[in-house]
C-alpha cells in the first residue's frame, strides 16, 4: 500500500459522517437467530477463528523474507501459500502474468534486462464450492514493496519492506478463514485470492501498482464472485478501521453489512462508523469490472513502507477481531 493510492486529506478528525447509525433492533434480532441456529443443541461444533493460529502463520511467512517479484523469497513464499491452500481448498491455482518494469523503476535500473524479459508474478486463487453461482471474492496482496521508500533513515530507502502488516497480516487471515471454511458447508461459494505486484510502483506512477488485481479483474473466473472483500494492513496493534471512502461511495450496502456485524459482535471499537480517506487500491480494479467490492484497511500506520513493518507491529487480537467479522459475516449472509 502507497501514499499514491491516497486521495489527499488526512484521515478525519472530530467531525465525521456516520453512514450506519444504529443497528434496527429487527436486524439485531434476525442475525441473533441466525448465529443461534449454528449452536442449537446437537447442531455440528463449527470451528471458530483463531488470532494466535493467524499470527503464528504471519510469522511463519515473513521468516521466508520480503516477498519482492523476481527475488528467490517471492518464489519461496509462493510456494508457501500454495502449499497451505491446496490442503483446505477445492480448487486451487496460480494466474501467471509477466510485467516489464519501466527503465526509471529502481529494479530495471540494478537490472536492465528486466526491461525486455519482464517479471513474472503469479495471482493465487483458492475456491471452495467453485460450481456454485452465488459467491463472494476475499483478497488480498501476498507481495512487498523492493523499497523503503517511506523510511525515516534514507540508508535504508533501498531495502525491500519486511510486509507484515502490509500486508502478510491479511493474508493470515485469509489461511486462517480458509481452514474453517475447508470443514463447514456456507450459503454462498468463497473465493480467496491473493494478488501479486499490488506494491510495486514508485511514487507517483499509479500504473504500475495493483498489478495482480488489474491482471484478475480481466480474466474473472466463472462464475464470476458477486462481490468482494478486501483486507489491507489489518494487523497493527492499534487497529482502527473507518469506512474507506470508495467503498461507501461504490457499495454502501456491502459497507453496512459488515460493519454492522462487527457492531453485533461488539467491535465497533474497531469497525468504527465513520469515513475514511479514499484509497485507491485492490479494490478499485474490481469494482471497474462490475463487482461490488470494499477495502477493509487501516491506513494509520506510522510503519508503513519502512524496515519496521515487522511481526512486532502486529498484535493476535486484531488478527482476531478481523477474523471475526469475517467469519460471521460469511456464515449469516446469503
Amino acid at each position: 500500500m502507497n501514499e499514491r493510492h491516497v486521495t489527499r486529506g488526512n484521515r478525519p478528525r472530530g467531525k465525521h459522517a456516520r453512514p450506519l447509525g444504529s443497528v434496527p433492533l429487527r436486524t439485531r434480532l434476525f442475525c441473533l437467530l441466525l448465529a443461534c441456529s449454528w449452536y442449537a443443541p446437537g447442531a455440528r461444533p463449527v470451528a471458530e477463528f483463531s488470532g494466535e493460529r493467524a499470527y503464528a502463520l504471519l510469522e511463519e511467512f515473513c521468516a521466508i523474507g520480503p516477498r519482492v517479484p523476481g527475488s528467490a523469497e517471492h518464489r519461496r513464499s509462493l510456494d508457501w501459500l500454495v502449499e497451505h491452500l491446496r490442503g483446505v481448498g477445492d480448487e486451487v491455482y496460480t494466474q501467471s502474468f509477466v510485467h516489464h518494469p519501466a527503465p526509471g523503476h529502481p529494479l530495471a535500473q540494478a537490472d536492465t534486462t528486466l526491461c525486455r524479459t519482464g517479471l513474472r508474478m503469479f495471482n493465487i486463487v483458492c475456491r471452495f464450492d467453485p460450481h456454485r453461482g452465488n459467491r463472494i471474492l476475499l483478497a488480498a496482496h501476498w507481495d512487498c514493496r523492493p523499497f523503503c521508500d517511506a523510511d525515516p533513515d534514507t540508508a535504508l530507502r533501498r531495502l525491500p519492506v519486511p510486509g507484515a502488516n502490509d500486508a502478510a497480516s491479511a493474508v493470515a487471515v485469509l489461511l486462517e478463514l480458509a481452514r474453517i471454511i475447508s470443514a463447514e458447508p456456507l450459503a454462498r461459494g468463497v473465493d480467496i485470492v491473493l494478488f501479486d505486484g499490488e506494491d510495486f510502483g514508485r511514487q507517483g506512477h499509479l500504473e504500475e501498482y495493483l498489478l495482480g488485481s488489474r491482471h484478475f479483474a480481466a480474466n474473472l473466473p466463472r462464475p464470476a464472485p458477486r462481490a468482494a472483500i478486501l483486507l489491507d494492513m489489518v494487523g497493527d496493534a492499534d487497529l482502527r478501521l473507518p469506512i474507506e471512502a470508495i467503498s461507501w461511495r461504490a457499495a454502501p450496502e456491502l459497507c453496512r453489512e459488515v460493519w454492522e456485524t462487527a457492531e453485533l459482535l461488539g467491535h465497533q471499537d474497531v469497525f468504527v462508523d465513520e469515513i475514511g480517506a479514499a484509497i485507491t487500491d485492490d479494490h478499485v480494479p474490481l469494482l471497474a469490472a462490475g463487482i461490488p467490492a470494499i477495502d477493509i484497511i487501516d491506513f494509520d500506520f506510522p510503519e508503513w513502507h519502512t524496515t519496521r513493518d515487522t511481526p512486532a507491529t502486529c498484535a493476535p487480537r486484531s488478527l482476531q477481531i478481523v477474523g471475526e467479522v469475517m467469519l460471521e459475516y460469511l456464515r449469516n449472509r446469503r
